[in-house]
């Protein structure tokens, strides 16, 4: 299970507790009122018995609780104790990722914004050349240019246009429909550049991209150094281990266990700028790398 996962386990559990906390409180009011206008004691005897259940309720949220904050608080230990004792190659290593990685999804987002702008603006060209045309829009254009002669429709008369089973066949055509549209953005984008465009603010877009690159850069720190530790133990030596120039890091890695072979290989693609990698660990029982 990963830190995030518990993260959210810890917040459902907080959420439940304070569920059963109300439901408590709710009951506690209703006994108050129940005594103040003396209802039968049958009456109060229940509601004392409804406060009892829920009490026992909590109870058991609070163990489940309880249980996951000691899962987190174990996973966090962990990962820092890992961050505190890797080596420094595979952080200095990380580190140029996380730098590529702001680099490249910054980038992408401005090429994202750019091709969405350049399809928005081909769905309105269509739209004013079918309003222009079109027998259809005879009406549209004579009542605009009684008012707005020598001027073009805006984008609100255009998006609107009346019928609009003409213009949607064009665009259809042209593959400039909402749907195709919506299409080709999904598929030009990601989860993080859709989340990018959610966040209107230039600086905190690119604060929100720094943080969640920097916790998959922990992530990967941790990935890769327990896996190291499975096959060599505690590391003693990692001084044959080598960032290339392509980012990557390769060679051999030592620990109180024995020694294994690091391997990165990259994982490029059509449009990929950014280097995304798979560091491979295995038992290394060769002489000397150097």
């Amino acid at each position: 299970m990963t830190r995030k996962e518990l993260e959210l386990k810890v917040i459902n559990a907080t959420t439940a507790v304070q569920k059963r906390q109300a439901v408590i409180q709710k009951h506690l009011a209703a006994l108050d009122r129940l005594i103040a206008k003396g209802a039968p004691a049958f009456d109060i005897e229940i509601k004392r018995d409804d406060i009892k259940s829920a009490q026992e309720k909590l109870r058991d949220a609070e163990k489940v609780l309880k249980n996951w904050e000691e899962k987190l608080g174990e996973y966090i230990s962990r990962d820092a104790f890992i961050e505190a004792n890797a080596p420094q190659v595979i952080k200095d290593f990380l580190e140029q990722w996380k730098a590529r990685a702001i680099t490249y999804y910054t980038n992408r987002f401005a090429e994202f914004c750019d091709y969405e702008k350049d399809l928005r603006a081909k769905a309105r060209a269509v739209r004013l050349e079918a309003w222009k045309t079109l027998p259809e829009y005879e009406r549209s254009r004579n009542i605009h240019n009684q008012y707005h002669k020598g001027e073009e429709p805006s984008d609100g008369d255009l998006l609107n246009l009346y019928p609009s089973g003409p213009v949607d066949k064009l665009l259809k055509e042209n593959g400039l429909d909402y749907e195709t549209i919506r299409e080709k953005l999904n598929k030009s984008g990601d989860s993080i550049i859709f989340r990018m465009k959610d966040i209107r603010d230039v600086q905190e877009r690119q604060a929100w991209l720094e943080k969640i690159i920097e916790e998959e850069k922990k992530a990967k720190l941790v990935d890769i150094v327990s896996r190291i530790t499975r096959v060599v133990g505690t590391i003693t030596d990692a001084a044959d281990l080598r960032i290339g120039g392509k980012g990557d890091i390769n060679g051999i890695i030592s620990g109180t266990e024995g020694r294994a072979k690091v391997e990165t290989i990259g994982a490029g693609g059509y449009n990929i700028v950014c280097f995304h990698f798979r560091t491979l660990v295995h038992e290394y029982k060769g002489g000397s790398d150097k």
